[in-house]
């Protein structure tokens, strides 16, 4: 529920992939991603079937459509380990604050709060330098690229209504059975939004109120950082769906 995970419903009208691929106690990165989607992309080609895809972690889409030689990042466990320690010793904006002054590119798109990514960007900041970026890097695979701009207050109030359906839906059962499960409160499946308000609010930390107030000011933090990452990528059409329907533009262009 707290991952907008599509419906049984969905799944039968239309094939899905990568869905269900993991426990939640199972460490998922970009890297596993990229193999895992590329895959997925060259058998659904075999096939000769219309490929759509569908989601808004930057990096992720860029793993799958560029050329992105992420196995090709320096990695030094004994440097993870030191920067996990520092991360529990002095908070994420610790490391926050030493990759800004490494990589301020890299600093301005992550989230504060995701400790996990912010190690691996100071690992590798803290090795090779700043990441490379290139507003149109060479594409691996050919993709109309579309993405979503509605109106900032219609869209603040979408993620404010979100928010409260995951509740009515059951997104606390799906918390509680996650805590059942004695994860490290550090597994990135944890670390999807609203999880960590969830559990607090399981906890008797917060009230619910409280929970939803900053599952939606997180949500909209990150809404914000999605735009800023694809506003780079000249590739991309930008469409109001309040006054454009996207699914006729993307048809158009498949067609053509």
């Amino acid at each position: 529920m707290g991952t907008a995970k599509p419906t049984a419903a969905d799944r039968a009208r239309v094939p899905h992939h990568l869905i269900d691929i993991v426990d939640p106690g199972d460490r998922y990165d970009v890297s596993r991603y990229q193999r895992d989607a590329r895959g997925a992309h060259a058998d659904i080609q075999r096939r000769g079937r219309a490929i759509v895809v569908v989601g808004g972690t930057g990096l992720y889409v860029r793993a799958l459509l560029d050329e992105l030689a992420l196995d090709a990042r320096p990695s030094d466990p004994d440097l993870r380990a030191r920067l996990t320690a520092l991360a529990d010793a002095e908070g994420s904006e610790a490391l926050h604050a030493r990759l800004a002054d490494l990589d301020p590119a890299s600093a301005r798109e992550v989230d504060v709060r995701n400790v996990r990514r912010l190690i691996r960007y100071l690992e590798v900041a803290t090795l090779a330098g700043p990441v490379a970026r290139d507003s149109a890097p060479e594409a691996t695979i050919e993709a109309t690229r579309v993405a979503l701009a509605p109106p900032r207050a219609w869209l603040d109030a979408r993620i404010d209504e979100r928010a409260r359906a995951m509740v009515e839906g059951g997104v606390l059962d799906e918390a509680r059975w996650l805590r059942g499960l004695g994860l490290d409160p550090r597994t990135p499946s944890l670390s999807a939004h609203g999880y960590v308000h969830w559990l607090a609010h399981l906890a008797g930390s917060i009230d619910l109120e409280t929970a939803i107030a900053r599952t939606v000011r997180d949500t909209r933090a990150y809404a914000r950082r999605q735009m800023t990452w694809f506003r780079a990528d000249p590739r991309v059409t930008w469409i109001d769906p309040l006054v454009t329907d996207p699914l006729d533009l993307v048809l158009k262009t498949v067609r053509a």
